[in-house]
């Protein structure tokens, strides 16, 4: 590990430390967008790079659970609303998985984004 990757982590962990639930979230969208565009970069590849994609979408898929399983029950239709947004996006990178399918990506991609702004909005 380098020394700006050193740095860069420990910034990251200060960060995480010091957010507010909200930011929390909106860095897990950053995560989570961010591993799809490596999944999508690893499909344009020539040859293509499977295996970074498959790890991109298996970290996307572990973000997801986070965010599934911070769902604040109390918060009645948006608790259910974001439940169906991570059913979905499971979904989505399972078939995108199956059948390395770029264009499902970029649309789940697309949605995500804009849930991304929403949270953004909302501080």
């Amino acid at each position: 590990m380098n020394k700006f990757s050193e740095t860069s982590d420990q910034y990251r962990q200060i960060q995480i430390e010091t957010s507010s639930s909200l930011d929390l979230v909106i860095l897990a969208y950053e995560a989570l967008i961010r591993n799809l565009y490596q999944a999508l970069e690893a499909l344009s590849t020539n040859p293509a790079s499977h295996d970074v994609f498959n790890e991109s979408l298996s970290k996307s898929q572990q973000i997801v659970s986070a965010l599934d399983d911070g769902i604040d029950d109390s918060q009645g239709e948006l608790a259910s609303t974001l439940a169906d947004l991570y059913q979905f996006a499971r979904a989505k990178l399972i078939e995108s998985n199956m059948d390395k399918d770029v264009e499902k990506l970029k649309a789940l991609i697309a949605t995500l984004e804009q849930v991304k702004v929403f949270w953004e909005d909302s501080r």
